[in-house]
């Protein structure tokens, strides 16, 4: 069987979202002593591979590791190792069955299929990323005057 297709961004077909109140998340940074190492991650999406410091990140009963600079652009802490989405997005629903590869801080991260029905999010910091309806659900909402 032959692999879906692969499908870049198309910012054409996408609306703005921001950020539920409720999408705070866990994260503990951990600092790396060689800014150029790659630690390699099984995150339920798939394989990730960042460099240097990065962020495990724990959303319900699902755990991602976030390269540190992306991370901070996009979230403010409220707490001990809390943080809160503050960056909004540009989605839309998945047409068909396709590839998608994501990238963290212009590494290589991992290549994810996207069904009809999921969402293609692309992230402030540029990163493209697949999330199941009710994840995005849970994430964002249409953003105010869309």
């Amino acid at each position: 069987m032959a692999a879906p297709p692969l499908h870049e961004f198309d910012a054409d077909l996408a609306s703005r979202f921001e950020p539920t109140a409720a999408s705070s998340k866990i994260a503990v940074l951990l600092e790396i002593a060689e800014a150029d190492a790659i630690t390699v991650i099984e995150a339920p999406f798939g394989r990730q591979e960042l460099r240097g410091p990065f962020y495990v990140v724990a959303e319900g009963d699902r755990s991602y590791g976030a390269a540190r600079h992306e991370f901070e652009q996009t979230h403010r802490p409220v707490g001990r190792n809390r943080w809160l989405k503050i960056a909004p997005v540009l989605a839309y629903r998945a047409a068909g069955t396709w590839r998608v590869e994501t990238h963290i801080a212009a590494t290589h991260e991992t290549t994810v299929v996207a069904r009809p029905g999921d969402w293609i999010v692309k992230q402030a910091t540029g990163e493209v990323m697949v999330l199941e309806p009710e994840v995005f659900s849970e994430r964002y909402q249409p953003a105010e005057g869309c």
